[in-house]
């Protein structure tokens, strides 16, 4: 670095280094010994005259109380402090603190239990609270011995006050304060014996003794007087004086000429000759000689006359007050003892005689020829050597004793040291400099000490810049600044090349260390001396990367020589390789968080120079044939720990990063594997799920099992596993969680559809058992039955009384369960916005990118037909024995099984039928199996397959509608799949709300066939005691019975209990809304039950059934009432609520009291009207008003529905399908032609009905239709998602 050319700096060019010529040790212990027999001299004095009150003698014991304590630690800080607290003595120092901690530790830990206090716990806990006080003074103490004891007496008092009882813990308090002082003692002797004062230590052994008498006490103040008047020896004196037995030691001089020294300069070491002294260095300043100091040692007059002013003013004030008391000597501290607490700050003087002495600046002679007392003829030189041989002393031969504050030397030296300085008139800031260039030089020389070092030269700093506060640096001599800047360019040197080899080791260093060095720089490049000669003290700084980027290559070496093993596979070098990396970039991320001086990011160069080594490791393994092949679980290991460099990378690395981790490349092939094997296993887990439960509620409130937890923890994992990849593509984690939908739904379906075999099982075990014979048939016989079902060997059987089981329920709540679950799995995988994000990136791919349909595909088609209502009756019983027939082109491809005696039969068989990509008509056939003769057609319709109408994948619920009368419900799918995540979501949703429907279908037809063998006409028959025979007309009046409530509930008490128990059953088991879907369908198989009791099917035909009379008719609005009662819970009414029993159904059947025995030419009129009624509110898209009819209120229309029918036709009659069902139990030509004539309306409707203006019906032509036969409708309102 340049110095500017404008610096008023007389630098010479060169080594830093300072060039002194040698100089001889024996004057510089010359003028030393005269300071300090002067520093001897003056204290006598001051003691001899009285200047400070004798103090009063301490007591040596005394008991330990509140105010005994207080006494003892007050009286123990007098004696620390004496009479000059600024001399520092009694301090704390680094040869006490570590020593101390050391015992500390062991009492702390129970390694030293010598004590009984030792093992007492509140003793420890004081001792644990002691400890962390100094541990804080380890590195910086400050201070004395006496703020310890005071920290101790505190902390136990604080300890023992928990102790209620002051008697007790005063004991424990006196005990506890011995102990303490007993190790304190230990410590200061045996590890720091010059530490402490004698008079400290004495003080200390005496407070732990026991208490003397008062005759003991008056003893031994005799035995120390007469001692203290014994001591009159001059030269013993000066021998013992503290400081002039540091010189002594400091230069290793011999006692008896040490002794013979002092015999020597004892008479001039007197007040008279620094007298003399003073007034040279008066005469020299008035008459600018060299010594102390001239007007050419300043840049500028302003400084001259500054310095000038302040050391006249100085000597002055010293001559006055010799002058006019002679018995007084020189104060330790004047006015112009800048910093006078601290080794580095002092006045600036010098002296120098006209004919003997050159400039101070200038080279010393070799021989000292000095014409003053106490100042050397070279004082800079003196000190120079003085001080490098305190530090000597102190830092090599005696390092343990105490340490002023803030300095490497110790307090005796510092002592003597500022009694060199002020008496040679040497300026504070070359005081300053030179302490900070001695730091300087044994950073170069010796071996570094690390921290140490540091916090020496930091401490130097502090105390330069407080000089520099004090004396402003435009006021100081030219040769000071030269010096400052020499000095200040050499350590910048020294600290950046201690950086250069901490940062070198930067897995290792010590971040404290590294961050005292950079404060320390801080300390130069802030200094405006220093700025003005350079410019940009960075620049240099800046050049570290360079050795950090060296080291972080040279540690990746070191680190891939430790993990490289032979025996390893590739694999496991890796991971151990990116182990390491992590373990160390993370600790030092953590050491480094912020750029060192705001310009070198540490963590960023080292990853910048390793991480391309460890990607280039990676492209290698990645591409390894063996590679394709590894343990998905180990891959995955290894993945993490390169999401985890990768994200290190992203966050310390540097600013301009390059696209270095090719994540994808690396990993997507085991991504997609990771995605196949848990398709592959996903309908073992299934399995296995379903395998191990037991099928009861986990708890009170969770009212599914377990296999609904183990399947959702899964696909919970599998999600959670994808998303901690973080991986970096998003399109390709959307397509990743595109796939695990796929898995989750067909995990679902599967789930579902074991759940429905087992569901079915338990409802319908005859049944199953049939199934499971016709799964285990051979191809043939599996044929033959989807072409002719189970014609011949089904054989009609009674239905008898079944119970549920809660296995079945909490089968259905699973099922309730796993799609309350898959909704919340859908909201934590953010499928909608996956989808969104989908749709947007294929709304910008190009139309090449779609994939051409194939016209030579075929397609798989699912047909299931599942049940049919409302058949036509065949049979004379008024049911139907149905099965259902599938043809193409008049082709038969499928038949269900047949079920017995039934209109609403159930088959739940599913067909698979495989179809090219062209449109085919199917036509869907319900036969009645007759044993002899041909089967019966009870209806027909025809839908459509192709993949326009399938092509999203989905079931859609197809309902067919036959003419006159009866629907067939099937479900149709077409397999395949779409690459979308809310395709997935939805079929698995609706697979699950279909069979929650389906078990809920399972249970009603179950009960239903127990209702119907229960509430029929023979159960009334019976309760009245009728027999339905050929004379039965005839006997009907002779005996007229109307039964009490009690009768008609003792009638169909068997269903009354039936519904108690199974009622009770479910809802204990099923969930509440399961429950409320379920009992409100077999409310309504109640009312239907009780409607085909009153009324025959609807057919064409007249009914062989014929009308009930008043009191059969009674009896089933009795049923109806139990029952409504029984289902809102009885007196309670604490089951369903009235407003879900009086449904539409209820109201319907209500309404059968006002058409039931009108005339007949009345019905057909109110038939007629019922029609146009329909008509027009269906027209109007209108809806009839809600009926509020009750059962007491029916009762009571029962008994008066003659005459009410003979008055008017205009009350509110059922609905026309009713009607006709009531018209099939009359007899009659009338009633067979407008049954004929009703069906064959119906059969062949006529053309458009419209209304005209007066609101009146009237037909309008029709417009010709293409006949298509197509019924499929192209939209499906299907339930959302959520």
């Amino acid at each position: 670095m340049q110095m500017k050319s404008s610096s008023t700096l007389r630098r010479g060019i060169g080594n830093s280094r300072r060039t002194v010529r040698t100089l001889n040790p024996a004057f510089v212990y010359d003028y030393t010994l005269r300071c300090a027999i002067r520093a001897c001299l003056e204290e006598e004095n001051k003691q001899k005259g009285g200047l400070k009150e004798p103090k009063e003698k301490v007591s040596n014991r005394h008991s330990v109380h509140l105010s005994g304590v207080s006494d003892v630690f007050g009286n123990l800080a007098d004696k620390f402090v004496g009479e000059d607290n600024s001399s520092g003595k009694d301090k704390l120092t680094k040869s006490i603190v570590v020593p101390l901690l050391h015992r500390l530790d062991n009492i702390k830990d129970g390694k030293d239990v010598s004590k009984q206090e030792y093992l007492d716990r509140r003793f420890i806990s004081v001792v644990k609270q002691v400890r962390d006080e100094v541990k804080k003074h380890r590195y910086h103490p400050s201070g004395s011995i006496n703020d310890l004891l005071i920290v101790f007496l505190k902390t136990s008092e604080a300890e023992l006050k928990t102790d209620p009882n002051p008697a007790v813990w005063f004991k424990d308090l006196d005990r506890y304060v011995v102990r303490f002082t007993e190790i304190l003692l230990l410590t200061l002797k045996e590890d720091a014996p010059n530490a402490a004062s004698p008079e400290l230590m004495e003080t200390l052994r005496k407070s732990i003794l026991p208490t003397k008498s008062k005759q003991q006490q008056q003893q031994e103040q005799r035995n120390n007087a007469n001692t203290n008047n014994n001591s009159t020896d001059i030269i013993d004196i000066i021998e013992n004086y503290p400081m002039v037995k540091t010189v002594q030691n400091l230069f290793q001089i011999e006692n008896s000429i040490h002794r013979q020294k002092i015999r020597d300069l004892q008479a001039i070491c007197t007040e008279s000759n620094f007298f003399l002294d003073l007034k040279q260095c008066i005469n020299a300043v008035n008459t600018n000689q060299p010594f102390p100091g001239r007007r050419e040692d300043f840049s500028n007059q302003q400084a001259y006359d500054s310095w000038l002013a302040r050391e006249k003013k100085y000597f002055q004030s010293l001559m006055t007050i010799m002058v006019t008391n002679s018995s007084l000597t020189l104060p330790m501290n004047s006015e112009q003892d800048f910093g006078s607490g601290n080794l580095l700050s002092g006045s600036n003087g010098r002296r120098a005689n006209d004919s003997k002495r050159s400039s101070v600046y200038s080279n010393p002679t070799s021989t000292d020829d000095s014409p003053y007392t106490y100042i050397p003829n070279d004082p800079r030189a003196y000190f120079r050597l003085l001080m490098n041989m305190c530090m000597d002393l102190d830092l090599n031969i005696s390092p343990d004793t105490e340490r002023a504050k803030s300095s490497v030397l110790s307090q005796s030296s510092d002592d003597l040291l500022r009694e060199c300085w002020k008496t040679w008139r040497l300026s504070s800031p070359f005081r300053a400099v030179l302490y900070l260039e001695l730091i300087k030089n044994r950073m170069d020389t010796e071996e570094s000490q690390g921290e140490v070092d540091i916090l020496e030269a930091r401490d130097a700093t502090r105390a330069l810049d407080k000089c520099i506060k004090e004396s402003d640096i435009r006021n100081w001599t030219i040769n000071d600044r030269e010096n400052l800047i020499r000095v200040f360019e050499g350590l910048n040197e020294t600290c950046l090349n201690a950086l250069a080899e901490s940062l070198s080791q930067y897995w290792r260093v010590n971040p404290e260390l590294v961050n005292e060095q950079i404060a320390l720089l801080d300390s130069i490049y802030e200094n405006p001396a220093y700025l003005e000669d350079h410019e940009d003290p960075l620049q240099q700084f800046n050049a570290l990367e360079d050795a950090i980027a060296g080291a972080a290559v040279s540690r990746w070496r070191v680190l891939e020589r430790s993990v490289l093993n032979p025996e390893n596979d590739d694999m496991t070098n890796l991971m151990n390789m990116a182990d390491k990396l992590i373990k160390e970039l993370v600790s030092v991320a953590k050491k480094f968080k912020k750029p060192l001086k705001n310009s070198l990011h540490l963590p960023g160069i080292v990853m910048a120079r390793q991480m391309p080594f460890f990607v280039l490791e990676m492209e290698n393994w990645a591409f390894l044939p063996e590679a394709r092949n590894a343990p998905i679980d180990l891959t995955f290991q290894l993945y993490d720990k390169v999401l985890t460099l990768k994200r290190l990378y992203d966050q310390y690395g540097p600013r301009q990063k390059a696209a270095l981790f090719k994540v994808e490349s690396w990993f997507l092939l085991h991504v997609r594997r990771w995605l196949k094997t848990t398709n592959e296993e996903t309908p073992e887990w299934v399995r296995n799920a379903i395998k191990q439960d037991e099928f009861k509620s986990i708890n009170d409130t969770t009212s599914h099992s377990s296999s609904v937890v183990d399947l959702f923890t899964m696909f919970h994992q599998a999600v959670e596993f994808v998303q901690r990849l973080e991986w970096p593509n998003s399109i390709q984690e959307c397509r990743f969680n595109t796939a695990l939908s796929k898995v989750i739904g067909v995990a679902l379906e599967q789930y579902t559809a074991e759940l429905e075999d087992m569901i079915h099982a338990d409802i319908f075990p005859n049944v199953h058992r049939e199934a499971a014979s016709h799964a285990n048939a051979n191809v043939i016989d599996r044929a033959r039955t989807q072409f002719f079902g189970n014609r011949g060997s089904s054989v009609k059987t009674g239905e008898v009384s079944y119970d549920f089981l809660a296995e079945t329920c909490i089968k259905i709540n699973n099922i309730e369960g796993a799609r309350t679950k898959l909704d919340r799995l859908y909201q934590n995988m953010d499928v909608d916005d996956i989808a969104q994000e989908m749709r947007e990136y294929e709304s910008r791919l190009p139309p090449s990118a779609v994939k051409p349909v194939d016209q030579n595909t075929k397609y798989l088609y699912s047909v299931k037909i599942v049940r049919a209502e409302n058949l036509l009756p065949a049979d004379n019983n008024g049911l139907s024995d149905p099965y259902v027939v599938l043809e193409i082109d008049g082709k038969h491809i499928a038949r269900t099984r047949t079920v017995y005696e039934t209109l609403n039969p159930r088959w739940d068989q599913v067909f698979d039928l495989w179809l090219t990509n062209e449109t085919i008509d199917v036509l869907a056939i319900v036969f009645d199996e007759d044993v002899i003769g041909a089967d019966e057609e009870l209806g027909g319709h025809w839908f459509k397959l192709g993949p326009s109408y399938y092509d999203d994948f989905q079931t859609h619920e197809l309902v067919l509608n036959f003419k006159p009368q009866g629907k067939l419900v099937l479900r149709i799918s077409m397999e395949g799949e779409k690459d979308d995540i809310q395709f997935w979501f939805g079929k698995a949703f609706r697979v699950l709300k279909r069979a929650e429907n389906d078990a809920a279908g399972l249970i009603v037809d179950k009960m239903g066939s127990y209702f119907r063998q229960i509430l029929n006409r023979k159960t009334i028959d019976k309760l009245l005691g009728r027999d339905r025979g050929f004379f039965s007309p005839f006997s009907r009046t002779s005996k007229n019975i109307n039964p009490d409530y009690q009768e008609c509930e003792d009638s169909i008490a068997p269903l009354l209990d039936y519904l108690e128990k199974n009622l009770k059953i479910l809802n204990d088991n099923l969930s509440e809304t399961n429950m409320n879907h379920i009992v409100l369908k077999i409310w309504r198989e109640i009312l239907i039950t009780l409607e085909g009791v009153l009324l025959p099917p609807l057919s064409e035909q007249l009914s062989e059934l014929k009308p009930l009379d008043d009191y059969e008719f009674h009896v089933v609005f009795k049923w109806l009432e139990l029952l409504k009662i029984l289902f809102n819970g009885g007196e309670d009414s604490d089951a369903v609520s009235l407003d879900k029993l009086d449904s539409s159904q209820y109201y319907a059947l209500l309404a059968i009291n006002a058409a039931y025995n009108m005339e007949t030419d009345k019905l057909i009129e109110g038939y007629n009207t019922t029609v146009k009624n329909q008509l027009e509110l269906k027209l109007r898209g209108g809806r009839k008003a809600d009926r509020s009819k009750t059962v007491y209120h029916s009762k009571n229309t029962v008994k008066k529905r003659k005459s009410t029918a003979r008055k008017s036709v205009s009350i509110e009659l059922p609905n026309s399908d009713t009607i006709l069902r009531i018209l099939r139990m009359r007899t009659g030509k009338q009633v067979r032609d407008f049954l004929h004539s009703e069906f064959e309306k119906r059969n062949n409707p006529p053309a458009n009905i419209n209304i005209d203006e007066d609101g009146k019906l009237k037909e309008i032509s029709a417009v010709p239709t293409i006949p298509t036969n197509d019924l499929t409708p192209t939209q499906e309102h299907t339930m959302p998602l959520r």
